[in-house]
């Protein structure tokens, strides 16, 4: 079996594009066509995948589930914000039994830099470019955010993380460091993941 690193070598990455574009190039982009090729690209390329790893829609542009230790794993979709139409990944953990003042998830990484150690962004301007975007994304997914997901579905391997996290930031979280002192003695949480579940508004399929 490869190991990450050669997985890192061999991945090839397709559709992918600068956040930004050229005004010149962001005045040609037909808008509406744009967008109806994210939504039909992504339920072609992910909805399905995601749906048989476990995942269910979740928000405009995401998908989530819940594993065996109560940590919520999402997918993001993050599409530029003033119009390039262009889309990154971002790839979330939180616990259901941390309090929480507002929806927030404790750790986020970026999926470019899960593959290749950067920030990438993928084009989606009109449809031709949006199925192969896509296609790459869904590709980085399999082989890359879910294996990391399983990595991280057990009490040893997150506390492994975030220890390491600490160490490397200069500034560690509140929220991070509030879940590595509560990893390994948060008994029964029923009360606040019941809470938690309705203010991430989950699925109710999520919420048993």
């Amino acid at each position: 079996m490869l190991n990450i690193f050669s997985k890192k070598i061999e991945f090839k990455l397709k559709g992918t594009c600068p956040c930004l574009r050229p005004e010149d190039e962001w005045r040609a982009i037909d808008k509406d066509a744009a967008d109806n090729a994210f939504k039909s690209c992504k339920k072609q390329y992910l909805d399905t995948l995601l749906s048989t790893k476990g995942f269910l829609k979740y928000k405009t542009s995401s998908y989530i589930r819940r594993n065996q230790i109560d940590v919520l794993e999402c997918i993001e979709l993050q599409k530029e914000r003033y119009g390039a139409k262009t889309f990154t990944v971002n790839c979330d953990l939180t616990p259901l039994y941390l309090q929480y003042d507002c929806r927030h998830f404790c750790v986020d990484e970026r999926i470019g830099t899960l593959v290749c150690d950067k920030d990438v962004w993928w084009d989606y301007a009109n449809e031709s470019i949006a199925k192969v975007s896509f296609e790459n994304v869904a590709n980085a997914i399999e082989e890359f955010v879910l294996p990391w997901f399983d990595s991280l579905s057990n009490d040893a391997s997150i506390k492994k993380m975030l220890l390491e996290q600490k160490e490397k930031r200069k500034l560690f979280p509140n929220k991070m460091q509030s879940w590595l002192e509560l990893i390994d003695n948060h008994g029964d949480c029923s009360a606040t993941i019941a809470e938690n579940a309705k203010l991430f508004g989950l699925p109710k399929s999520l919420c048993k």
